[in-house]
């Protein structure tokens, strides 16, 4: 399998490249007014407008106010796209089943946005699941 590997803070997620429709540096964006905490905004995508979700804010991490560089990974949810905004991309990374493990390897810890874990070489990258990460409660 396939995942697209990115940075948040120090940690190194993934996400299946199937639901990744493209990667860039973050655009400007619109800030929408009393909203959820982690959604930053709108952007325009060539004609659609995306939600992007700070994913430091989605998991509780203090926002960087450093100025670098920021991206948007896009997802196609089945029609719905939405942008995760990130630290860094660390790119493609190919993974063997015996390079997944369950979430449930992981011990003790807040699992609701992690689908499973993959060990390349000497990294772990958490694998999360886009569907919990952009799902908004009323």
């Amino acid at each position: 399998m396939k995942f697209v590997a990115f940075n948040v803070f120090t940690q190194k997620y993934a996400i299946e490249i199937e639901k990744v429709q493209e990667v860039m540096v973050m655009p400007k964006y619109l800030e929408v007014p009393h909203t959820h905490e982690f959604i930053e905004g709108v952007v325009d995508l060539r004609g659609e407008i995306i939600p992007v979700i700070s994913l430091r804010k989605r998991f509780g991490i203090e926002e960087d106010n450093k100025e670098g560089k920021k991206y948007l990974i896009v997802l196609d949810l089945g029609g719905k796209k939405f942008g995760l905004k990130v630290d860094g991309i660390e790119g493609v990374i190919d993974a063997t089943p015996n390079d997944i493990s369950s979430s449930d390897e992981i011990g003790e810890i807040n699992k609701e946005y992690v689908s499973q874990v993959i060990r390349k070489l000497n990294d772990i990258y958490i694998c999360i699941n886009p569907e919990k990460v952009v799902e908004v409660s009323t």
